[in-house]
């Protein structure tokens, strides 16, 4: 798990920053704060349901939890949700479950939120979660797969590499170690890849979902190549709303001008009902 890193002072894709690591900790940043907060209170909450009732919890897990067996008997009215809500539950007989996913999240979730912003940040987790669940969803379907799969560590794994691509030559210290993020990703791709190859086989796997984990490094790595990362859907939505407002109101000025001239020419009686109702809005507007 990596102690620490060193910021360069402005951010470029590579800028071949090779500077040692230092012990710091990085200050947290809005959405990372509130992810971590997020993921922690569900735990609790999920804990204290545990100890109320373990069926219970159970079947929270089996309805909120990623659950291929879900998909292929509800269709169509598919638990859609799930592709989000598996991410903000854990295991709760095992704390380092959530420990090492909100270690990882918080020194590289603060590290990407400040180079994308936190809404694109935002954006790119709960993309890296939904991506990280069709790697599993898919072939869990296919195969009848009966357990759910809880846990961050898609979105997480896919901040990591995000930004291991982003910045491959900064260096962190890992296990007291200094890597280079690149050396690192790779390191936990190759992992993941492994593990994976071991759980398809039916030889290993710990009941940990590495398909998820796949998803979110394969996605983390392409959604910087691709610039998907930079992408920020609310501004788009908001500049095409904007864009269409003018548009309107250029139309708007349009037909007023010619009801104007109709004026001009023919009196106020010549015009229709919608026509006066028309004028009525626009003027009521200036």
């Amino acid at each position: 798990m990596p102690r620490a890193y060193q910021d360069p002072p402005e951010y470029r894709p590579d800028d071949g920053y090779g500077g040692g690591p230092q012990l710091a900790l990085p200050q947290l940043t809005r959405a990372t704060r509130a992810l971590l907060i997020a993921n922690t209170a569900v735990l609790v909450l999920s804990f204290v349901v545990f100890l109320a009732s373990p069926a219970s919890w159970a079947s929270i897990q089996r309805k909120l939890g990623l659950l291929p067996e879900a998909w292929r008997e509800g269709w169509p009215l598919l638990p859609v949700w799930q592709v989000l809500t598996y991410g903000f539950l854990h295991s709760v007989t095992d704390v380092f479950h959530l420990l090492l996913n909100m270690l990882t999240l918080y020194f590289f979730g603060t590290m990407l939120e400040e180079a994308v912003g936190t809404r694109r940040f935002l954006v790119f987790y709960l993309s890296a979660e939904v991506v990280g669940a069709l790697f599993f969803l898919v072939p869990g379907i296919l195969a009848g797969g009966e357990v759910p799969a809880v846990g961050a560590s898609g979105a997480v794994l896919g901040v990591m590499v995000a930004m291991a691509t982003l910045r491959p030559r900064q260096r962190v210290l890992f296990i007291f170690v200094p890597v280079t993020l690149s050396f690192l990703a790779l390191l936990f791709f190759g992992i993941t890849l492994f593990q994976a190859a071991l759980q398809w086989k039916g030889d290993g796997g710990g009941g940990t979902a590495h398909l998820v984990h796949l998803g979110g490094i394969v996605y983390g790595f392409v959604a910087v190549k691709l610039g998907w990362i930079f992408a920020d859907p609310i501004s788009t939505l908001q500049r095409s709303r904007a864009a269409r407002e003018i548009e309107r109101r250029a139309g708007d000025e349009a037909r007023m001008d010619q009801l104007l001239d109709k004026i001009n020419r023919e009196g106020m009686s010549s015009l229709s009902k919608s026509e006066r109702e028309f004028l009525k809005r626009v003027s009521s507007r200036r």
